[in-house]
């Protein structure tokens, strides 16, 4: 089952980043804009900036999805495929997945992993059902007691 990921939510985020590359682009060339003779090249760099922001807005809706197969949770992010087994999985962060909408997960190697939802929270329920190695906090510490959650 393909599920997009959060279009709100990938949207805000995308409008606070592309703000900040605004405002770098802006202070780079800062000379070139306050200049009170606009010619074709400030227009130019700021058409271009727009193109390139919805286009990367585009792709960054249209490519970021989730995959839940019987045995994996594919990760798609662009053309990178990024696959977690359930059998891998050995803590989910319960708290913290409720309340920031982020499925935060301990793989068997001690690598946190977090994964934003899908607009329903389907991955984090596939995950509840799926995943059969889960261990507490405190035998999670115990393996690996350097992690940070």
């Amino acid at each position: 089952m393909k599920l997009p990921v959060d279009k709100k939510r990938t949207i805000i985020t995308f409008i606070i980043v592309d703000i900040i590359f605004a405002l770098l682009l802006f202070v780079s060339a800062l000379d070139l804009f306050l200049d009170p003779n606009w010619s074709l090249g400030q227009f130019g760099i700021i058409g271009l900036f727009v193109v390139v922001s919805v286009l990367m807005l585009v792709l960054s809706l249209t490519r970021n999805f989730y995959v839940i197969e019987p045995k994996f949770l594919v990760v798609v992010k662009g053309r990178k495929e990024l696959y977690y087994y359930y059998n891998d999985i050995i803590f989910i962060d319960h708290e913290r997945t409720k309340r920031k909408k982020v499925l935060t997960f301990v793989t068997n190697q001690g690598h946190v992993r977090y994964l934003p939802f899908d607009h329903d929270g389907k991955i984090y329920e596939a995950c509840l059902e799926k995943c059969h190695n889960l261990v507490d906090e405190q035998e999670l510490l115990r393996r690996f007691p350097a992690i940070k959650i």
